[in-house]
């Protein structure tokens, strides 16, 4: 992907939004993946707007609200017309780290309304309901019933542009796409180098006209060739897999995480993909990868390591880990 592809807008869905092909994912900015200084976080959003990214994904989960509020600092004073904000309501994670769900009328509102005060925007281009998948599927009937109707209201008011779905298990993804109409979805996680049930979704998405981000390439920190976040549900004996991926890569001229952002931006059918960076630096290497094509055939060797690991269901938000990675004959 060139300097002047970057630069290319395409439609996220029927929206009528035009999002570069490429998106500054924010969750790295609220401290996800290890301590960032404000100002190199600033610094790094205006990084991505001179490099033609306009597409920007935060949430008040990511940092205990801080993505967003270093966010709404780094675009105050832009034009309007500059950037593309997507966030998400219905889940907030305190400072501790520990993560509550509300998918009321009054919570939704709340969360909208608090969003758009941190972000410094009267109006949000898209707002996704957050993780109501996690603990076991017990939100899903609220967010249904009572979040996704809220924020239609709330785009009915003006006060959102689009409304969306930003989940992970694919039950969830299939009860939602036949039974309730979204605008956007944030699918996280399906097509990675170890993940790529987001051919399962497609033609679900497809059908419904459904504006898809891909998201999260490098597998929420799984694919970038060192330790897994600590939050991360991979257990122990999974990780060997990934370091013989690892090593794998590196033996056939590229790395684990290069390797992933180029094939997390390879699908045509899913033109716009975001991922994180803590720096400028990381975001220049990042999209120095994605400007480089890759060779198929690198992709299966490395996959082939990866194979224990392929489609598995991680225990994200307290799910059952009956669900997750079974040891049992790897």
């Amino acid at each position: 992907m060139s300097g002047h592809l970057l630069r290319q807008r395409v439609p996220l869905g029927r929206t009528g939004l035009a999002v570069s092909r490429v998106g500054l994912g924010c969750s790295a900015l609220g401290g996800v993946y290890g301590a960032v200084a404000e100002d190199e976080a600033i610094a790094t959003v205006h990084a991505a707007l001179e490099a033609g990214i306009n597409l920007f994904d935060t949430a008040p989960a990511y940092g205990s609200t801080r993505s967003e509020r270093v966010l709404g600092k780094a675009l105050r004073g832009l034009p309007r017309d500059a950037f593309v904000v997507s966030t998400k309501a219905g889940k907030l994670t305190s400072e501790d780290g520990r993560d509550s769900f509300d998918y009321s009328e009054a919570a939704i509102r709340r969360s909208v309304d608090e969003s758009r005060e941190r972000l410094g925007l009267e109006r949000l281009d898209v707002v996704h309901l957050h993780d109501f998948d996690y603990e076991d599927g017990r939100h899903l009937e609220q967010a249904l019933a009572e979040g996704l109707p809220t924020l239609r209201a709330l785009q009915a008011e003006g006060v959102v542009g689009a409304v969306g779905a930003g989940i992970y298990f694919m039950a969830a993804w299939k009860r939602l796409l036949t039974r309730a109409e979204i605008d956007v979805a944030l699918l996280h996680n399906h097509h990675t180098l170890l993940d790529v049930r987001a051919y399962e979704l497609l033609p679900l998405f497809e059908a419904k006209g459904v504006g898809v981000i891909n998201a999260a390439p490098l597998a929420s920190g799984l694919l970038t060739g060192g330790p897994p976040p600590a939050w991360h549900p991979v257990p122990a004996d999974a990780r060997r897999f990934l370091a013989r991926a690892t090593i794998r890569a590196e033996e056939l001229g590229t790395s684990l995480p290069r390797l992933a952002l180029q094939f997390g931006v390879s699908e045509p059918r899913l033109p716009v993909t975001v991922f994180s960076a803590r720096s400028r630096d990381e975001l220049a290497q990042a999209l120095s990868w994605v400007a480089e094509p890759f060779d198929p055939d690198v992709v299966a060797e490395v996959q082939a390591e990866l194979e224990p690991l392929m489609n598995v269901q991680w225990a994200y938000g307290g799910t059952d880990p009956a669900n997750a990675f079974a040891s049992e004959g790897c």
